[in-house]
Formats: structure tokens, sequence, C-alpha cells
């Protein structure tokens, strides 16, 4: 299960330091606004397939790349783009919200 569990995390902070176009959405499942989150997740998740990836980090699952991104509050989105972080946003968040995130910073990167 440990192996697993270190795995996930080197894959997860692989992605975020080398990623094209990350959305990195730390959680814990535990959180009320964190599950309130799954379903809109889920949407941006689809509607951003072949724009960005979506890498979902459980803070207490894989707390040191939580801590080495200093997550206080869950839920917290990150955007990056080749381990640069772009922006960054904690609470919850409308769909919409996360989509203009998005096309700020494309547009900004044309």
């Amino acid at each position: 299960m440990e192996e697993k569990k270190v795995a996930r995390e080197e894959r997860n902070r692989e992605k975020l330091a080398n990623g094209d176009w990350v959305m990195a959405e730390f959680y814990a499942t535990w959180c009320p606004h964190c599950r309130r989150m799954q379903p809109v997740m889920g949407e941006f998740k689809r509607e951003m397939e072949g724009t960005l990836e979506v890498v979902q980090v459980d803070v207490d699952q894989e707390s040191a790349l939580a801590d080495s991104y200093t997550i206080e509050v869950t839920p917290t989105f990150i955007l990056l783009r080749k381990g640069e972080q772009l922006w960054r946003q904690s609470g919850e968040l409308s769909l919409e919200r996360l989509e203009k995130a998005v096309q700020e910073f494309d547009k900004a990167n044309l």
C-alpha cells in the first residue's frame, strides 16, 4: 500500500513540475467543500480534455507534495504551466471560474 502511495505522489509531482498545462486540485476526503466540488471537477475534466490535465492530490495521502505547494486550505486549485504557478485560489469555485482562469492564461500565452 505504501509503495502505491509513493508511486502516486511521485507521478503527481512529475506532472505538476513538467506538465504543459495542469490544473492541480488539492483536496481532502473529509472536507465538505471538496466533496461539493467533485461534480464540478468532473465536468471541468470533461470540458478541458485535450486542453489541460487535471491532477487531483489528496493532501492526507500526498502530504509531502501538499507541503511543497504550501497547501493550508482545501480545496486549493493551482494552474501550472511547465512547473510555473500561473494562478492559485482556494475554496469552492464555480465551473465558470475555473474555465475563466484557464482562458485568461491561455490567451496570454498565445
